[in-house]
Order: structure tokens, then C-alpha cells, then sequence
């Protein structure tokens, strides 16, 4: 009997190492060959569209700071400064800002990322700066929208 187990063992060990030579023995070969799935993030972990400030779509649940915020014009005419808090992780922010301007017309322009991330956008008329700052419990958002010189 303990014959027959240490021969099973043996055959299993053989194989196990051709499947590995087959496949190639470095990882890193396959890791750096990996090129991601194409496949973008369920739904459910993206942030959903909220307000809509002149042409400035914000993410959903987004608390305006009405003290700070003023906003001239209307519309693709708009320009002013808004400051937002969204309860949620500052990359999410991030991601629904590269998400979603562009699909407004907005072209991205700038982006910076350090503590915090800096987003500037451009229209034949005006460009819009997009400060995201992180904090404790919410993400802190500061929108500038200027005309063009």
C-alpha cells in the first residue's frame, strides 16, 4: 500500500512539472504579457450622474456648497466656481470625471495626480479646472470654469 502511494505521488509530481515547463517557467513572462481584460467595471461601482451645472454633470449624491459656489450664465455659457463634497473614495471621483466630461464635448487637456488629482478640460470657449482633494469620510471637489482668453 505504501508502495502504491509513493508511486501515485511520484506520477503526480512528474506531470505537474511538464505542465509547468509547458506553460514556461517564468511568471513574469505572463504578467508582463497581460494586457487587461477590455471589459469595464460592473455598473454598480461606478458613480452615477447627479446635477447638472450649466454643462458640468456631477456625480450623484454630490452636496454643493451654495456659500462658496457661484455660477454665471447658463449653459454652455456658464462659468463661475463650484465646490462640492461626494461621499465616496476620490478615485471613483476621478474615474467619473474622465468618464463623463468628455462625453459633454469637454476634451481633456492636463491631468495630475499626486495627493491630489487636477483635471483640465477645454471647449472652443471656455476651460474648466477639476480639483479632487481626498478626505477623511467624503472626497472634496472644486470646479473652475472660465471663458478662454
Amino acid at each position: 500500500m505504501l508502495k502504491t502511494i509513493v508511486s501515485a505521488v511520484a506520477a503526480m509530481t512528474v506531470l505537474c512539472s511538464c505542465q509547468m515547463s509547458a506553460q514556461g517557467s517564468e511568471p513574469t513572462e505572463a504578467v508582463a504579457a497581460y494586457d487587461g481584460t477590455g471589459v469595464q467595471p460592473p455598473k454598480e461601482i461606478l458613480l452615477q450622474e447627479g446635477k447638472t451645472i450649466g454643462d458640468i454633470k456631477l456625480p450623484k449624491g454630490s452636496a454643493i456648497d451654495a456659500k462658496k459656489s457661484i455660477i454665471l450664465g447658463s449653459g454652455p455659457n456658464s462659468f463661475g466656481k463650484i465646490y462640492a463634497g461626494v461621499k465616496a473614495d476620490s478615485e471613483m471621483v476621478t474615474r467619473f470625471f474622465l468618464d463623463n466630461m468628455p462625453a459633454d464635448g469637454w476634451e481633456l487637456i492636463s491631468e495630475f495626480q499626486a495627493d491630489d488629482t487636477t483635471l483640465t478640460y477645454q471647449k472652443p470657449t471656455r476651460v474648466v479646472i477639476v480639483l479632487i482633494e481626498r478626505g477623511s469620510r467624503s472626497t472634496s471637489v472644486r470646479i473652475t470654469l472660465t471663458p478662454r482668453s
